[in-house]
């Protein structure tokens, strides 16, 4: 997959980060599975904790301008990616045992990759720690199709943060047939691979911002 030709895309705090800036690949799987996976350049300032609080409130809003708060209310998923993102909302909360949201909770994503790939799915989480943020996305709503897996780890200067996401089901015999359905309706190979550029750009936003969202936050506490 070739470097985009107009060079990183600016974004609401400066340059968005290129492929270069991270490892990557695209693996046709048995079956007609397929993966798509990213290891990321480190997250600077950021921490496992910050990472698990940030995907907590990526439904919500704030002021901050890159300086302070007192700029104009955004949906903070929009800072993520001011391009692709649309709309993300938690449908289904459930609390684990120490009462923060994990595994069953059900979250609603809006966006078009690449500004031409419409996303429009909804996703059940399947680990949210302070080690990874992972789910399964749902088609129609309801069908689980494969998983998408966010480990991040401390390393210096900040966290390691690593993204796969694998589509197809493997289900013996019918698995063929209902992957090569669901790469024509909703999961193209085009799709992933303008993904993998889409989310080196989100993921390289994080650090740029996130951090700040979750010290405002905590010094309100």
């Amino acid at each position: 997959m070739a470097e985009a030709k107009t060079g990183p895309k600016l974004g609401f705090f400066g340059p968005m980060k290129t492929l270069d800036s991270a490892q990557y690949g695209f693996e046709e799987l048995p079956g007609g599975r397929f993966r798509a996976w990213i290891k990321h350049d480190t997250m600077k300032g950021v921490t496992p904790p910050i990472l698990r609080w940030w995907f907590e409130h990526i439904d919500t809003f704030s002021s901050y301008n890159g300086q302070d708060f007192s700029g104009p209310f955004v949906p903070v998923y929009r800072f993520w990616h001011p391009f692709d993102h649309i709309a993300i909302r938690w449908a289904k909360r459930v609390n684990g045992s120490d009462g923060r949201l994990g595994p069953g909770s059900v979250i609603a994503i809006q966006e078009n990759i690449a500004a031409k790939h419409p996303v429009r799915a909804k996703a059940r989480v399947t680990k949210f720690d302070e080690e990874a943020f992972n789910f399964e996305p749902l088609l129609g709503g309801l069908l689980p199709v494969g998983q998408v897996v966010h480990e991040y780890a401390p390393v210096e200067d900040g966290v390691s943060f690593y993204t796969c996401v694998e589509i197809g089901i493997t289900t013996p015999l019918i698995g063929p047939v209902l992957n090569w359905i669901i790469r024509k309706v909703a999961f193209s190979k085009e799709m992933f691979q303008d993904w993998i550029l889409h989310n080196i750009e989100e993921s390289g936003e994080t650090e740029k911002f996130v951090p700040a969202l979750f010290a405002h936050a905590h010094a309100e506490e």
